[in-house]
């Protein structure tokens, strides 16, 4: 279905010439789909437990992220970020991010290989601490991370992140558990270093304290970025800006 898409689910059944697709009538019948589909259970209600607003799923998403990471070892880079699956329905953890495609649905917390974009791990936001533990001392957020990477700490990775996840004391946790970070970063974060200076376009400083680097510069607006795996060269690419 999802390499054949139609408006509607019976659709796939139809005999309207205009929309023919015999292949899915000739293993079921579209009334014996439908029933199937509308009794499909992942769990049982025995199973239920009253915090867990996922609990219906949840065996589920666990055996396939164990298959993730059972059939593929990641190369050194991994990056983190959101993912949004549409959906329409009701559900009272149902998110809106404008920047996405499908802008309402269902948000997960992402961490994949940079090289293939393969999906190691996954956490499903359901606005509880069942899978994300709350009042943790890094933040919902720092939570977010540390869960993610949880067993790919001390391996020696490098995880990119942009400006929703990256702090200083995320980066010196990561640190402390053999594990790089870079990520541009808000310059209010806490404990972060204030840049007095004006900078031109094209302009760049640096300000380093123990093992990491602050790098601010400046194309059409200024960014900040955390990293303790870079020194701070900057590189000619040799591209031309064909506006000036």
């Amino acid at each position: 279905m999802k390499i054949c898409v139609k408006h509607a689910i019976t659709d796939y059944w139809s005999k309207d010439q205009t929309i023919p697709t015999p292949f899915f009538g000739k293993y079921m019948s579209r009334d014996r789909f439908q029933i199937l589909f509308r009794c499909l259970y992942f769990a049982s209600n025995e199973d239920r437990t009253e915090d867990d607003r996922l609990w219906r799923v949840k065996h589920y998403m666990n055996v396939v992220i164990g298959k993730f990471r059972d059939f593929y070892v990641p190369a050194q880079m991994l990056v983190i970020d959101e993912s949004l699956l549409l959906f329409n329905g009701y559900v009272a953890f149902k998110q809106y991010i404008p920047s996405k495609r499908n802008r309402f649905g269902l948000k997960s917390f992402v961490l994949c290989d940079c090289e293939t974009g393969y999906v190691l791990h996954m956490i499903r936001y359901s606005a509880s601490d069942v899978d994300i533990p709350g009042n943790d001392q890094h933040g919902f957020l720092g939570s977010v991370v540390k869960s993610l990477m949880a067993p790919w700490m001390n391996k020696g990775h490098i995880l990119y992140t942009d400006n929703y996840y990256t702090s200083l004391l995320l980066a010196r946790f990561l640190i402390e558990n053999r594990t790089g970070l870079v990520g541009t970063v808000k310059p209010r974060r806490r404990e972060m270093t204030v840049f007095d200076n004006k900078l031109e376009v094209g302009g760049c400083e640096l300000k380093k304290c123990n093992q990491i680097l602050s790098v601010r510069w400046k194309d059409k607006r200024e960014a900040t970025l955390l990293t303790p795996v870079h020194g701070g060269t900057m590189v000619n690419r040799d591209k031309v800006n064909r506006v000036t």
